[in-house]
């Protein structure tokens, strides 16, 4: 089942320009601040980076397969990340880490206010406008919609916050990414449990009006 999208805006990505220093501050795009981010908690290449927010942030923050390596290039040109050993490896990858800047960067966008949140739902705008059309169209996308919770309750259960990092599973850093993953699940859970409800109150109704015909 192809999981239903519900993701923050990331309209900056198609700026191929996104980067302006204001002053002390900067605008970045999703991805610039995601790759931030994960260079905060260890250095990393630029796949590591894709993999790693593919298990995470990749539920609910954009972040654009194609922008990705033309922004390591932003930020080193930026000063906010650094490959100190260069290419490494037998696939000739760099490791990037933050600079102090770029961590001080971080520091002031994780301290800002958040913009504000933003679902794109399309199951649920179907929804708004299926009620012409019969409970059964209801129970259907009801019905989809349970089945994409479901394979995203079983890919946030998959995940374990810490397992790819290089420092021991006890860090305190874990905090954050532990409290992700149980807000993950319990609104899964949540959504699945109004799923249950939603079509149990359509299956009512609809046996009522038939006890009602018959009267």
């Amino acid at each position: 089942m192809k999981p239903l999208h519900i993701k923050g805006d990331d309209s900056k990505e198609m700026n191929s320009n996104p980067v302006r220093p204001a002053g002390d501050n900067l605008e970045l795009t999703p991805t610039a601040w995601t790759i931030l981010g994960f260079l905060s908690l260890q250095p990393r290449s630029g796949y590591e980076i894709r993999e790693a927010a593919k298990r995470s942030v990749g539920f609910f923050w954009g972040i654009s397969d194609g922008q990705l390596y033309p922004q390591l290039k932003v930020l080193e040109a930026l000063q906010l990340i650094e490959a100190p050993n260069g290419i490494e490896g037998p696939r000739s990858r760099q490791r990037w880490q933050l600079t102090d800047t770029g961590r001080e960067a971080l520091r002031n966008w994780l301290s800002a206010p958040s913009a504000p949140i933003q679902i794109r739902d399309e199951n649920l705008v179907k929804f708004l406008f299926a009620s012409q059309e019969g409970p059964e169209l209801l129970i259907h996308l009801i019905r989809e919609r349970r089945a994409s919770f479901e394979w995203f309750l079983g890919a946030i259960q998959g995940v374990q916050p810490g397992s790819s990092w290089d420092r021991p599973g006890d860090d305190s850093s874990l905090q954050g990414p532990s409290m992700l993953k149980r807000y993950g699940l319990e609104f899964a859970e949540m959504v699945l449990q109004w799923c249950d409800q939603a079509e149990a109150a359509l299956h009512s109704s609809a046996l009522q009006q038939k006890q009602m015909k018959k009267e």
